[in-house]
């Protein structure tokens, strides 16, 4: 029994590791990669690594070529474009509830990690920025209640990151992402839940009108 458990645990340790790789670009889109090279980096046999890499794939982080060669995914504007639509809409939804729901403690907690995300900016702590963004955006997720929700958002939730933390290891966001989560926070302050989807839904747009710009200026690089 003690083996089968180190072994569940050895495959989803190995999970998590190479998909938060694939999420922060340390494996970077379309790079090739190879079982012995990942078995040597996490220090593991092969069958739990094999295991971790199927679930790689059904999760469309890891891609088998014709060839028989893993990579990792390819960014695609396409999914990227529907990941963020998707995320407009349950997080519209999302924080509308919360604007409703919130308490006074969880306009304290939301008014710290604003300031956190503030001062990420200012010091042009870019990726530090995306990680208070997505805590601020998860912990609405928590106060709105709609677990069916978050559920379907959790999906999403991890390609959205890499996304977004591509964006930020090419540049700094644009100024207008703290200022709307400011609106975002300040319309749940005043109760106002459709001001405050609307304020989500336009975040998360701009966000995405932010991310294609960035990815088109990084493939004419590449073209040159």
């Amino acid at each position: 029994m003690n083996n089968i458990n180190n072994r569940l645990l050895t495959k989803d340790h190995a999970y998590s590791v190479l998909k938060q790789k694939i999420i922060d670009g340390i494996l970077k889109p379309d790079e090739i990669v190879r079982e012995e090279q990942l078995a040597s980096i996490l220090e593991i046999s092969r069958t739990p690594l094999r295991e971790a890499i199927q679930r790689l794939e059904l999760a469309d982080f890891l891609v088998r070529q014709p060839n028989g060669r893993l990579k990792v995914a390819s960014i695609n504007k396409k999914e990227m474009k529907e990941i963020f639509l998707i995320r407009s809409m349950l997080e519209g939804a999302i924080t509308k509830s919360a604007a409703l729901l919130a308490t006074e403690q969880d306009i304290v907690n939301l008014t710290k990690l604003l300031e956190k995300l503030k001062t990420s900016f200012q010091q042009h702590s870019n990726q530090e920025f995306v990680s208070y963004g997505f805590e601020f955006h998860d912990y609405l997720g928590k106060i709105s209640k709609l677990t069916t929700f978050e559920k379907i958002l959790n999906i999403l939730r991890d390609h959205s990151l890499r996304y977004c933390r591509l964006v930020s290891a090419h540049g700094d966001w644009d100024a207008k992402a703290a200022v709307e989560h400011s609106l975002i926070l300040q319309k749940i302050i005043e109760k106002n839940p459709e001001a405050a989807e609307n304020a989500m839904k336009d975040h998360i747009l701009s966000s995405l009108a932010t991310a294609i710009e960035r990815i088109e200026r990084l493939e004419e690089v590449k073209a040159q």
